[in-house]
């Protein structure tokens, strides 16, 4: 009997079968929070298939939102929202998409401009000597403790000296989500989940310095800055 006879012959045979396998193995725990795919090449030779019959594979799995390709160059997993739903889960507001990111970012951004423009327009020293312990904090960060807790520490700060409690709600509620973007962000960078970036620093710095001078105006355009640098850094275009 011919030992092969049950293989997939065909291109499109052979993509679904690549299909499958793909889909199985990013099911798996290690992929749950996304992460880059190995170079097509490599991918090709794990498979055992040439590029082309991956790549048929690759487009399928792009226009079911399992990854992403950024500026052409390479293959994203999109991250999943953990395995137990959350609240947000129920809520129907889990992160599963770049997409869903995208307009999680929108909010935030809409939110925190209002947000930095009243914690300038109220200059309470109390609070923003918050926001300057914030920063400190991501400034000094230790070896191997992650960014996220100190970034979404500072914008909480600023949320907070607004002294309106409807923007740390808001901001609060959407802790999780705002980590799952943050995360993998940094993924599609390649940087270690504790390396600070220069930028962003720089632009909480700046937000901090028109609060301090009292100043609404340059509070929202600085925040707005930092907000829509937000989706560059993640996808490479404007919000």
């Amino acid at each position: 009997m011919d030992e092969i006879s049950h293989k997939p012959r065909s291109v499109k045979d052979l993509s679904s079968h690549v299909l499958t396998r793909l889909e199985a193995m990013l099911d798996t725990p290690a992929w749950h929070g996304g992460g880059r795919l190995p170079p097509e090449a490599e991918l090709a030779r794990q498979f055992g298939v040439s590029r082309p019959v991956l790549r048929k594979a690759l487009v399928r799995m792009r226009e079911a939102g399992r990854i992403i390709s950024r500026r052409g160059s390479a293959n994203f997993v999109q991250p999943r929202a953990d395995v137990v739903p959350s609240a947000a889960d129920i809520q129907g507001l889990s992160i599963q998409t770049v997409y869903d990111m995208k307009r999680c970012m929108r909010f935030r951004q809409v939110v925190e401009c209002a947000a930095a423009e009243d914690a300038a327009r109220l200059c309470d020293p109390d609070a923003i000597r918050g926001i300057e312990q914030a920063h400190q904090r991501m400034l000094t960060l230790p070896p191997g403790e992650g960014v996220f807790e100190a970034d979404f520490a500072f914008h909480m700060a600023v949320a907070e000296a607004a002294r309106n409690p409807y923007f740390t709600f808001a901001l609060g509620t959407m802790r999780e989500q705002i980590r799952l973007t943050v995360e993998f962000t940094r993924k599609l960078q390649d940087r270690p989940s504790d390396q600070v970036a220069p930028r962003v620093v720089d632009e909480h710095s700046r937000v901090l310095e028109a609060i301090k001078a009292g100043d609404p105006a340059q509070a929202r355009e600085i925040m707005n800055f930092h907000m829509k640098q937000s989706v560059i850094r993640l996808l490479g275009e404007e919000s």
